[in-house]
């Protein structure tokens, strides 16, 4: 299988077909290129899609750490047990206050 075309061969084929009907491997051609570019931004949108869930998981796992250790100031802890922390990053804990 050959590799598809470069955006420069897609558009050698667009001015082509510009100047008339494209033969059936210069269509075939182009539609390939059309397949190969569509497969790209699919992949490319999934992978956004990832990083941004990733994120959003990471910023309330961040605000759920600061809310645990603001309740731990206010109460004067000096230390914060590491399983309490593990409870609220992994959602075994009911709520934050049970592992405070």
């Amino acid at each position: 299988m050959s590799r598809p075309p470069t955006v420069k061969q897609l558009l050698v084929l667009a001015d082509r077909a510009e100047r008339g009907p494209l033969s059936a491997a210069e269509a075939s051609r182009l539609r390939e290129g059309i397949a190969a570019l569509e497969t790209s931004r699919r992949s490319k949108a999934g992978r956004i899609h990832a990083a941004l869930d990733r994120q959003q998981q990471a910023e309330e796992e961040i605000a759920a750490v600061r809310r645990f250790m603001a309740r731990a100031r206010h109460r004067g802890a000096r230390v914060v047990q590491m399983w309490a922390l593990e409870r609220i990053l992994d959602g075994t804990a009911d709520d934050e206050q049970e592992a405070a």
